[in-house]
């Protein structure tokens, strides 16, 4: 369980937010891009590159944050209370051959149970952090409505081409890209 906002955000409104998650006192974790993939972190904007889409905002004010080993590779916990101090960020890929752009998300968990069934709240302070980057998230990818068409498999329509309105934050990059014949996907 958590706080979370579904967006489609290029990388260069991306630098944007990280570098408001660095204003508000975070530190940036990610993992390096390459077969060791280990986890590095900085405090300043150059941690955030194009090649690696997934990152952390940890906000030291929180508590500590804990990297394990998993099948050999270093991971940051968010299930205990490491969790309490991150937020989960990232861009969108935009895959060129197949015309797909992937969402992204911020996100950081509600709270965690430690082993004697105690359920522990995310803090006060983390809170404020992740509000802050949700406003400049909608800033950023602000709520556009959008139209899809689908075939129906309701009865009273069923094989019927029908239209689904709906909105999402999708950044002024990724609207361009949808006028070229791009499509916005949750996951390849």
């Amino acid at each position: 369980m958590g706080k979370q906002i579904n967006y489609w955000m290029d990388y260069e409104n991306f630098i944007l937010l990280a570098e408001k998650a660095l204003e508000l006192g975070c530190i940036i974790y990610r993992r390096r891009a390459d077969e060791q993939g280990k986890i590095v972190y900085g405090n300043d904007i150059s941690i955030v590159t194009a090649n690696v889409s997934d990152y952390y905002f940890y906000f030291p004010q929180a508590g500590k944050i804990v990297i394990d080993i998993i099948n050999g590779r270093e991971c940051i916990s968010t299930i205990h209370d490491s969790g309490q101090a991150i937020i989960e960020a990232g861009f969108s890929i935009i895959h060129q051959e197949k015309k797909k752009i992937t969402r992204s998300r911020l996100w950081c968990s509600s709270g965690f149970y430690r082993e004697d069934g105690e359920y522990i709240n995310r803090s006060e302070d983390l809170t404020k952090v992740y509000n802050s980057l949700a406003r400049y998230v909608k800033k950023l990818a602000p709520y556009t409505e959008l139209v899809d068409v689908y075939i129906s498999s309701r009865d009273k329509d069923y094989g019927k081409e029908v239209e689904y309105k709906h909105k999402e934050y999708v950044s002024r990059y990724c609207i361009d890209k949808m006028s070229e014949g791009y499509k916005l996907v949750a996951s390849l």
